[in-house]
This record gives C-alpha cells, structure tokens and sequence, in this order.
C-alpha cells in the first residue's frame, strides 16, 4: 500500500500522527510509568461533584432560583470518603427516578470504589473565564501561548521516540513540537491501520489473512526490499544513497501497531463496556480509554489526552451536567478496570479536569455561566486515603491555603494551575527534566500528594 494511502487510511479513521516522513528507527523503551489526562470540555462546575456547598443561600443578590444556593440539593453526610465530599443529585435532574437512581450510583460508585487513590484538588483559582485560556492554563500551568499540555511534556521527557508517544483525543494538547502527537479516537480501524493489508472481502483482494495462512503481500514487500538493495549498490551519488538508505528505513520500521491489535481485541473480549457499569453509556469515554490501555499495555504509547464534552451548561444546569458528570465517572471507571485488567494500573496516573468551573449560583435559564474558580482529581496508584487538598469558601471563592497541609491559612497562597502542574510533574518524575529549563514553572512548591 502507498506511504499516501495509508495516511489517508489513518486520516478517515482518526488515527493520525504527526511526524516526520522519516526518522531514524530507534525503538524506545517501554517506560515504566503513563500518564493520562481526562478533560472535561466546556468548564465543569465542581459543586456539582466534588465541591458542594448545597442550600448555602450566598448570593441571594445575584440569583432567586434555589433562594441565591450554589447548588439545587443539601449537603448529604453519607457522601464521603475521608476527606472527600461530593455531590448528591437533585430533583431537577430528571423526572424519571430511575435516571436519577442512576446517576446517583454513578458518583456514590466512583468514589467508594476509588476513593482510597484519589486526591481531590480545591479551590483552584484559573484567573479566567475564557475556555481557550482556562484550557491552556489548566493544562500546561501557563496561561500564555507555547508551553507543551502537562501530557506532551510527560511523554517528551520520558519517550519520546516511541511510534504513538502521545495519543489525544482533544482539549489542550500543544506540543511545540518536541514529541509527534497522534490521534486515535476510535478502536473501530485500528485494525486496519496495524495491518493495512489484510484480507476484507468486501474490497476484493486476498493480500493477507489474520492467521497468516495467506501472506501474499509478504512476497510484494520482498521485491520492494530486493529492489532498493540494488538501486543502492549501483547508485553512485551520495545525497540519492541517503535518500534510498531514508526510504529503506521506512520500509523496515516496525512500528509494533499489530502488538496493538493484539491487546486492543483481548480488552474488548475481557473487559465489557456494559459491565461497568451501565448498558450504553459514557461509550466514547470508554471508546478512547479502550485504545489508550491498548497502546500503553503494548509499548507505543507513554501518555494521553481523553476528552469528554457538554459542561458548557449556560442553560438547564441540573438536567445536562449531572447526567454527563456520571457518565465522565463512569468513563473513567471503566478506564481503570481496563488499566489493571492490562496489568499497568501499578503504573498509571490519571488526571482529570476542565478549563475552569461554574457561577456559584443559577442564571434566570436555571443554567451556571463561567466562574474562574475549579477543582481537579488525580487518580495514583498509592493510597491517598481520601485526600483534599486546597479549599474554596463557602461563596465558592479560592482560599489561601497552607503549602503543606492545604488547609486555609491566611498566610499562605492562592492555588493555581501553576502549582498543581508544577505538583504532578514532580510526582510523576519530571519536574526536573532537561525540558523544565525550557518551561519553567516558578511558583511555591505545593505539597499537594504529601
């Protein structure tokens, strides 16, 4: 098949990379350790999930729906896990019980479930309530143009040489060009793009079958090398030797995509969408992690972007972001069945967030407009306990807090995404890689995992 066809292929099937025609072919180690990284598109509104502050009636003056509260539904005292709180679902979201049942299983499941390695981010002051601005700032800990997203960074210091380093699915997920970012929102072709030869017996050609048994495109590709061996032995000029030694190098490059098959077809017969934990939901979600734990499982792949869209809720705010919010936990759920089913959940650390968070109080269309304050969940393979780290007011406005406790004191700083980047790059190992040079991030060291 032509280099043309094939990108084209991978271009219909979302699985796309960018990098250059030709690179020397060295096959970096597997790391030891993944990142991954769940947006949250639009401005999630972390009251509605990790930060409630229920009937509070605060901005009484600015709202009559719900007298002025910041959410629709009281505190509940049973929703916690150590020093978590989250959300109960109200009434608003659906008339339907079973709906609400639903989502309700969905937040009180996901916590218990993963509480114990989750840390909960609070108070998080983005300074903005412009979504490309909060996206960037969340994502790489600067709120100006040109630092790589927190993944990029990830997978450029630790392997950046490998054939899908870093996978994204959306959001912010800039690179400045130190690793190739490729695209694979779909498991759907990932198939067809490992092997682009195969058999389909729709098209008409019989090159390969699965098992092997024919492999006729073995014996094209066995001339194609033959031939360029003998261009090359007879060709007297240096720049054409370079280019034919390029083209050779590309033919022979094993890129380790059918490894992904491999792991790919094996997930998807053993971990069942369905299963965890409702029949038709968070699909996409699941869709995305499928291929990410895939790739990660099979070598290629060290960090990535996931992404799941409609917190934009300016309208109807109970009805749109409750739903999505459990279906977003239910997506990364099912992800971190998939890591451990995989064998490198041990390994994996997942971040989740959004660009920044919602008004403490309804809109007269009963939706939450933009507010720059938020929150963030970052999901690690040691115990955590339960813990909170940083606070907003009961206004719903960020506190200064303690560096090392993270509880509110007066003499100590305002978190911002600054410091919780600057936080996880240390956690993962890469706060002082050859690249923290180029992107610093000069801020208070925040004790937030301990």
């Amino acid at each position: 098949m032509k280099r043309r066809n094939f990108l084209q292929m991978m271009a219909a099937a979302g699985l796309t990379a960018q990098a250059p025609l030709w690179a020397p072919k060295v096959q970096a180690a597997a790391p030891d350790r993944f990142l991954i990284v769940v947006n949250a598109s639009g401005g999630w509104d972390p009251t509605s999930i990790c930060d409630p502050k229920g009937l509070n009636q605060a901005y009484q003056d600015r709202s009559d729906r719900y007298e002025g509260s910041t959410n629709s539904v009281a505190l509940d005292s049973n929703k916690t896990f150590g020093n978590i709180q989250w959300s109960a679902i109200p009434e608003g979201v659906s008339n339907d019980e079973l709906v609400r049942q639903r989502i309700n299983d969905q937040f009180d499941d996901f916590f218990t479930t993963h509480g114990d390695k989750l840390t909960v981010i609070n108070g998080i002051d983005t300074g903005t309530n412009n979504h490309d601005t909060g996206n960037r700032f969340v994502w790489s800990g600067n709120d100006e143009t040109g630092y790589p997203s927190l993944a990029a960074y990830f997978a450029a210091s630790v392997a950046p040489t490998l054939p899908m380093a870093y996978i994204s699915n959306g959001g912010y997920d800039f690179t400045d060009s130190l690793v190739a970012r490729a695209r694979a929102s779909s498991a759907g072709f990932v198939s067809e793009v490992a092997d682009p030869n195969s058999y389909y017996d729709d098209r008409g050609f019989h090159f390969r079958t699965a098992n092997r048994g024919v492999d006729q495109y073995s014996h094209i590709e066995a001339a194609q090398r033959a031939r360029i061996q003998r261009q090359l032995d007879s060709e007297p000029l240096p720049l054409r030797r370079k280019q034919l030694q390029q083209l050779f190098g590309i033919r022979n490059t094993d890129s380790n995509l059918a490894e992904l098959t491999v792991r790919l077809e094996d997930l998807q017969a053993n971990v069942l969408r369905d299963d965890h934990w409702n029949t038709n939901r968070a699909n996409s979600l699941k869709s995305q992690a499928e291929v990410v734990v895939a790739s990660m499982a099979a070598g290629l792949t060290a960090s990535a972007n996931l992404n799941f869209g409609g917190f934009d809720t300016h309208g109807n705010h109970d009805a749109n972001a409750y739903p999505d919010l459990g279906d977003l936990l239910e997506g990364i759920h099912f992800m971190m069945v998939a890591l451990q089913y995989a064998g490198i959940a041990d390994r994996t650390t997942v971040v989740v967030g959004s660009d920044f968070g919602r008004t403490p109080y309804y809109n007269s269309g009963n939706g939450k407009d933009h507010w720059p304050v938020t929150s963030m969940l970052v999901l690690r393979p040691e115990s955590s306990g339960g813990r909170v780290f940083g606070a907003s007011t009961t206004e719903f406005l960020s506190q200064p807090v303690n560096l090392t406790t993270g509880q509110p004191d007066a003499a100590g700083e305002i978190l911002t995404p600054q410091h919780v980047n600057r936080a996880i790059r240390n956690l993962m190992g890469v706060g002082s890689s050859s690249l923290a040079d180029n992107y610093p991030l000069n801020v208070p060291d925040f004790r937030i995992f301990g």
